[in-house]
């Protein structure tokens, strides 16, 4: 008895094969399927997404094309490092293009160009899909930029969706390369999963193979993202080896014993930091600007006192003069009467008594100055962001921000940024996907 048959699933639910069965509609990767279904139905010529190793970038790609319309036409290639002639051929043999023997390579180009005008007259999209692109040579990518050159008058003839590892933006942002980036429009980025959406993930795996025992409790949770920082490739070896391990202990409760026996077969170490960085930061911050606000209040309420103390000590000021009467008698003329009156020119401001806001009023005004302000600003960091009506992928797009626009931040929830951003002058609010925003202060 294998533990699938223990467990009575009905096939292994944690393969790391992307199978599209299972393909789990994060916020993050709805957005980028999203993204991808936007672009065929644009005029765009290119769209990168980029994410670490086991963010499910392959899976992604496969669902959006196991969605694509009739109307689309594409070639899908994967290979770890082709030269440009060889990607040139791969492509013409996955579209179904004829290579006759000793066709040279302007031949072919000119043949390819006449094949995709056709497809176009048929009513067709031809789309190139290249997976894996981070291994690809400079020389290979400038190809691409090439091939992007056949177009008609009115229209590009064919479209390029490339993925990679972060890599690959490294090599886009070279100056060979140049020409290449400015035709790239659209921007996706794939990040691993938060604490939510992985234990969503593993309950919705489980379920989709049929599970029929009591799920993990939340302690187990949050053992599992310590051991891979929410990385989905990760979870799903992490899954399968505690279940192996619940089956050799025939329990059919998963349990952290079991989490820790799959984690040291797998040398995972825990990063206890994972889930709480982001607490700490915030609460430290937190108490930083309130040690700063106590003081600037304390600091401000003792100069308000002295200021007090300052208004009420004239008072006391009148009665040390009256010395001056002590002048003697045979000395009229240098007594003026002014001389004891002076003193009583600076009487009045304090018998008028000035009201409390007045005094106060100096407080008021300079205290904001010194109070850090709790709003946040943000830089786009994707080459193109949808700025949505509501916090959902599917809700209607406001605008489109690009590369290192700067936004206001009003409210985050659930992973998603209310912002508040000028548009073509115009001030507009709407949502915005976090992970594709860099926060600063």
């Amino acid at each position: 008895m294998s533990y699938t048959e223990f467990f009575e699933f009905k096939e292994h639910p944690f393969r790391i094969t992307p199978d599209v069965e299972y393909f789990f509609a994060s916020p993050n990767h709805m957005e980028a399927l999203q993204s991808l279904k936007y672009f065929v139905d644009s005029d765009e010529g290119f769209l990168v997404m980029t994410g670490e190793p086991g963010t499910g970038k392959t899976i992604t790609m496969r669902k959006f094309m196991n969605e694509l319309p009739d109307t689309v036409e594409y070639a899908y290639v994967m290979f770890p490092s082709l030269e440009p002639e060889e990607m040139f051929r791969a492509v013409l043999e996955d579209f179904g293009f004829p290579i006759g023997e000793n066709q040279t390579k302007n031949a072919l180009f000119a043949g390819f160009r006449d094949f995709l005008t056709e497809k176009k007259r048929q009513g067709k999209k031809p789309l190139l899909i290249i997976d894996e692109a981070q291994n690809l040579p400079a020389r290979t990518l400038e190809e691409l930029r090439i091939l992007s050159n056949l177009e008609t008058e009115k229209e590009k003839l064919i479209r390029f969706v490339i993925a990679g590892q972060p890599e690959l933006d490294s090599k886009l942002n070279s100056p060979s390369l140049r020409q290449l980036r400015q035709r790239i429009t659209l921007h996706v980025s794939l990040d691993y999963m938060n604490f939510d959406d992985m234990s969503k993930y593993v309950a919705f795996r489980l379920s989709k193979g049929g599970f029929h025992g009591q799920y993990p409790e939340k302690k187990f949770y949050k053992k599992l993202y310590s051991y891979t920082g929410g990385n989905p490739r990760l979870v799903n070896l992490a899954m399968e080896r505690s279940l192996m391990a619940a089956y050799v202990d025939q329990n059919k409760v998963l349990s952290c014993k079991h989490l820790d026996s799959a984690a040291a077969s797998l040398k995972l170490e825990r990063k206890k930091d994972n889930m709480n960085s982001k607490f700490f930061l915030y609460t430290g911050l937190a108490l930083i600007a309130a040690i700063f606000i106590a003081g600037a209040l304390f600091y401000y309420g003792t100069l308000y006192g002295k200021r007090q103390a300052e208004m009420m000590h004239p008072l006391k000021a009148p009665a040390a003069v009256p010395a001056a009467p002590a002048t003697p008698a045979d000395k009229p003329v240098q007594t003026p009467p002014a001389e004891p009156e002076k003193p009583a020119e600076k009487v009045p401001p304090v018998q008028i008594q000035t009201p409390p806001a007045p005094v106060q009023q100096p407080l008021v005004r300079e205290m904001p100055e010194t109070v850090p302000t709790a709003s946040k600003t943000g830089i786009v960091k994707a080459n193109i962001l949808n700025m949505r009506e509501k916090p959902d992928i599917t809700s209607a797009v406001l605008a489109k921000l690009p590369l290192n626009t700067e936004v206001q931040i009003l409210l985050e929830r659930d992973g998603w940024l209310n912002i508040s951003v000028t548009v073509s002058g115009t001030e507009i609010t709407g949502w915005i996907y976090g992970r594709n925003v860099e926060i600063g202060s």
